[in-house]
């Protein structure tokens, strides 16, 4: 770690937004701040409704599976034989 340490005000001013000038901090995290809260352009939100469609089938999936360490229906020594 490099030791900034940001006053109240200073944080308040990254967290708003652009202001009048130049805002005052380490510039590392002035500038992850001004990327952030610029607007995703139509190329990087192309897959969103894919990784939204498959987040919630992971999620489905987890709420309906065994507990873990629990029997699942994959495993070849709950299935009884003949």
């Amino acid at each position: 770690m490099t030791g900034h340490r940001l006053d109240q005000e200073t944080a308040e001013r990254l967290l708003s937004g652009p202001g009048d000038g130049p805002v005052p901090g380490p510039a590392p995290l002035v500038a992850l701040l001004i990327a952030i809260r610029a607007a995703a352009n139509p190329a990087e939100l192309r897959g969103e409704p894919a990784a939204m469609s498959a987040y919630r089938a992971a999620r489905a999936g987890m709420s309906r599976s065994a507990p873990p360490g629990g029997p699942t229906s994959a495993d070849p020594s709950d299935q009884q034989s003949g």
